[in-house]
């Protein structure tokens, strides 16, 4: 409409007219290519995914004092990469959190995940960026935090779309994204870590979602965060639905899996061995969305509480926590399978079609054609 105006007072009138009738063809059909082309979170598309109801911002930040940081490096034709940090509370400096780590599949690195097993409590933020940037995040974190710890860091890689052997991530980006980290709703897709990630062979990337406890059993909230970036096409399923054999073009290449780093949070009173817990479950949303876990991906998870506030210095030779009756853990495994599964299509839907090294490209996941496949299925 703007565009519209513009013309009417800068042309002639006389020719205005015939113009703004053109523009007044096209105009629809821009709209309909824009709106099919509109990246939105998989609950905007009426795909509810399990039980139980998404917290305010159905992301890991609905857990009260989670943060989420982003440092977003894309530039020129091939970098393509960044870094991502998650911070557990208001004051890693002065406390640690109880948390706990699994390995699904080892293809990759998450470090700091033996102390994490062995203490059972986290002491830094939770990193995440490429394979090759592991060394310098981890400095980062290290440059940043006031006291000495074995910081967490856990990688994928983008080496298809990013020049990953350029080493454009820097212990400063680390920093910028703990010190820029935030409250709120979370940025999804191709930004932070997930800059050049892929997931079932769509444009991938950061995906989150939470669920609420219902208050008659505990009120907690569950939240994740995933950096989504493996499976193979014809594996995608979406709700059940097998959306990956109903679009099985846009294929960018042939290559071996990724990987899938999650993130759990919760201000459930949790054990590090009841954490542990939910980070298996974490496997089962994953699986849900279609992946087996390749000898070729690797398959992190890493989960903690807030609801225990663990002293970096006291004097006091006994602490006291609280902890959850393991009866009432069920509802918190069912929240994190449906906050797994949830965080993967949301990270896949809130990307957009990327361009990278040697012109690679990578599409983003159709709407429409995602929303046909749905309905063909009943949905």
């Amino acid at each position: 409409m703007l565009v519209l105006m513009i013309l009417y007072r800068k042309l002639n009138f006389s020719y205005s007219i015939p113009v703004i009738l053109i523009l007044l063809m096209i105009l629809p059909i821009c709209l309909s290519a824009q709106d099919k082309d509109r990246r939105v979170r998989i609950r905007e598309l009426g795909y509810e995914i399990g039980i139980y109801s998404p917290g305010p911002y159905n992301a890991i930040t609905d857990v009260e004092g989670v943060r989420v940081g982003h440092v977003t490096l894309n530039r020129g034709s091939d970098v393509r990469t960044g870094v991502t940090a998650v911070i557990p509370n208001s004051d890693m400096d002065t406390y640690s959190v109880v948390g706990a780590a699994f390995t699904i599949h080892g293809n990759g690195e998450m470090t700091g995940m033996s102390w994490t097993n062995d203490a059972g409590y986290i002491e830094s933020p939770i990193m995440l960026t490429n394979t090759l940037s592991v060394g310098a995040v981890h400095e980062g974190v290290v440059r940043h935090l006031k006291y000495i710890s074995l910081p967490i860091v856990g990688e994928c890689y983008d080496g298809y779309l990013n020049d990953i052997r350029g080493l454009h991530v820097r212990p400063e980006h680390a920093i910028e994204a703990i010190e820029t980290a935030t409250v709120g709703p979370v940025d999804e897709g191709c930004v932070g870590a997930g800059t050049g990630m892929r997931c079932y062979q769509f444009k991938s990337g950061i995906g989150t979602a939470s669920r609420q406890i219902p208050h008659d059993q505990g009120g907690y909230m569950v939240g994740v965060l995933v950096n989504a970036n493996g499976g193979r096409r014809h594996q995608l399923r979406i709700d059940g639905v097998p959306v990956g054999q109903e679009i099985p073009d846009l294929l960018p290449f042939q290559g071996k899996d990724g990987s899938f780093i999650i993130v759990i949070a919760t201000d459930a009173p949790l054990t590090h061995r009841q954490l542990r817990q939910l980070c298996l479950r974490a496997t089962h949303g994953l699986a849900r969305t279609g992946t087996p876990s390749t000898m070729s991906s690797g398959e992190f998870v890493i989960a903690f509480s807030t609801a225990n506030k663990i002293p970096r210095q006291t004097d006091n030779k006994v602490l006291l926590l609280s902890m959850l009756q393991n009866q009432n853990l069920d509802v918190l495994y069912q929240a994190v399978i449906e906050s797994t599964e949830e965080a993967i299509y949301n990270a896949m839907t809130m990307a957009t079609t990327s361009v990278g090294k040697k012109e690679r490209i990578v599409h983003a996941i159709p709407i429409d054609r995602l929303q046909k496949t749905m309905k063909k299925y009943g949905y």
